[in-house]
């Protein structure tokens, strides 16, 4: 499992024609409104791509803050093509923390201006997950 992602999606979001002219080609997971879900959950209700950001499940939210202010700074223009593409009605990065086997406590992430500042001007949105580990 990765860590962090960045994602886009939107009912009408041609997604292959946004990436026909995009540096992300390469690095997208790409899904198509209307194809099957994995596991026989039906079809999806929206196109999307999915980009990772962080591949370490074992990243500290910390890190992957900083990674996620890495990859605007790094694809602030392609961010703000994305933000103008009406298509894409949500764009989000998608950060998780799993919780190490065996221990409680509380989760107090601080997320600096700054960084909600970034989300802001490039028009996407940031979601924190956790994610509880089991033994099993």
């Amino acid at each position: 499992m990765c860590a962090c992602y960045f994602r886009a999606q939107g009912e009408d979001f041609d997604v292959d024609a946004f990436l026909s002219e995009s540096p992300w080609k390469n690095m997208a997971a790409v899904f198509r409104k209307g194809e099957a879900k994995s596991r026989g959950q039906g079809q999806r209700e929206y196109s999307n791509l999915s980009i990772i950001v962080v591949e370490d499940e074992n990243a500290t939210v910390a890190q992957q803050v900083a990674e996620c202010r890495n990859f605007i700074r790094d694809h602030s223009e392609e961010l703000r093509r994305l933000q103008l593409h009406t298509e894409a009605k949500a764009r989000w990065f998608s950060l998780a923390y799993y919780l190490p086997i065996g221990e409680v406590y509380a989760i107090c992430p601080y997320f600096e201006s700054e960084f909600l500042e970034e989300l802001v001007g490039v028009g996407a949105e940031f979601e924190f997950n956790v994610f509880c580990t089991s033994v099993e």
